[in-house]
């Protein structure tokens, strides 16, 4: 499937999530810069709504962000990407790792960066990194197990 075609599915997906006024409207302000062959790799400058008390980007965000944007990612790979139209299936998350190594304040430009290390038969493993995109420091790693037989 035509790369351009995949980023514009994937777009529509997470717009109609973010639509929907649930929890993903967090994701509103962010950007999907690329998706296709099992990646997705989205940016965004960090806003006080995406802050905790101490004004740093919320853990409860970025484990979030690992779970949508993998999800994301496991939705382009080669095995999946032929139903993204018309059946989206992500699968259900089984595991979620996540290390929070650095902080990012207000201002910052942060990129989500989500592969697709391995799909087996009933199980796909993601791995996303967050990082400060002027600098390249490592704010979190997040690894992500999802059912998708």
């Amino acid at each position: 499937m035509n790369s351009n075609k995949v980023l514009e599915s994937v777009r529509k997906i997470l717009n109609f999530s973010i639509k929907r006024n649930g929890h993903d409207k967090i994701f509103e302000k962010v950007n999907l810069i690329s998706a296709g062959n099992g990646q997705c790799v989205a940016e965004m400058v960090v806003e006080k709504e995406h802050t905790n008390a101490f004004g740093t980007l919320h853990g409860g965000f970025t484990a979030s962000a690992v779970d949508v944007y993998s999800s994301m990612a496991v939705l382009t790979h080669p095995r999946v990407v032929k139903d993204i139209d018309s059946a989206p299936k992500t699968g259900v998350s089984v595991d979620i790792h996540i290390s929070y190594l650095n902080p990012a304040k207000i201002g910052d430009k942060i990129v989500i960066n989500s592969e697709t290390i391995k799909i087996g038969r009933n199980l796909a493993f993601l791995k996303v990194t967050l990082f400060r995109k002027d600098d390249n420091v490592i704010l979190a790693q997040g690894s992500h197990t999802k059912f998708v037989g």
